[in-house]
């Protein structure tokens, strides 16, 4: 079972106010993970064991904490779903006694989610870290990281103390006034 973990978000802010930048590019980049300044945010993050089974536990916290279902909701599940499986496969968060972590902010205008895994596997491999491939269209894999690039209104990457962080922000739609 997973631990889930109640936090004021401005104890991870680390911006200085400035805007966020619409789509990053390069992976490898620490990108900003930005809050609005002077409003208290609360967030969720999950601690869940690195086995398959876990996204389905991880796919209904996410829907507690957002709208339930809305096209927004229904993205940030799927991109979720996504970072999570490629943790699992490409991380030592997928071998024994591995742990993924799953946070949920809720923000004004927009949702934020946060993947971190335990960091690379010790292959040696060049790939070891988040990045877009190649498009192969025969390839079974490397779509992944690529959805959420496209689906994403913002995402990046964060390398710190031998872990991997893949965030991304899915921009609420306002509901039509009058309707």
């Amino acid at each position: 079972m997973g631990k889930v973990i109640e936090m004021d978000a401005e104890r991870l802010q680390g911006s200085n106010g400035d805007r966020l930048p619409r789509r990053l590019g390069d992976s490898r980049s620490n990108a900003p993970l930005a809050f609005d300044e002077g409003r208290p945010h609360l967030g969720a993050a999950l601690v869940l064991p690195g086995e398959p089974d876990q996204v389905a536990v991880m796919r209904r916290r996410i829907r507690s904490r957002t709208t339930g279902r809305s096209p927004e909701t229904d993205a940030v599940v799927l991109l979720a779903s996504e970072l999570f499986t490629n943790s699992l496969r490409h991380s030592r968060s997928g071998g024994p006694g591995g742990e993924v972590t799953v946070a949920v902010f809720k923000l004004p205008g927009r949702y934020q989610i946060r993947v971190t895994d335990q960091g690379p596997r010790e292959s040696g491999e060049d790939d070891s870290f988040p990045h877009l491939r190649t498009l192969d269209p025969l390839s079974e894999g490397g779509f992944g990281l690529r959805l959420v690039a496209n689906e994403a209104s913002r995402w990046g990457t964060i390398h710190e103390d031998g872990r991997t962080t893949v965030w991304f922000e899915i921009d609420r739609v306002s509901p039509a006034l009058g309707s």
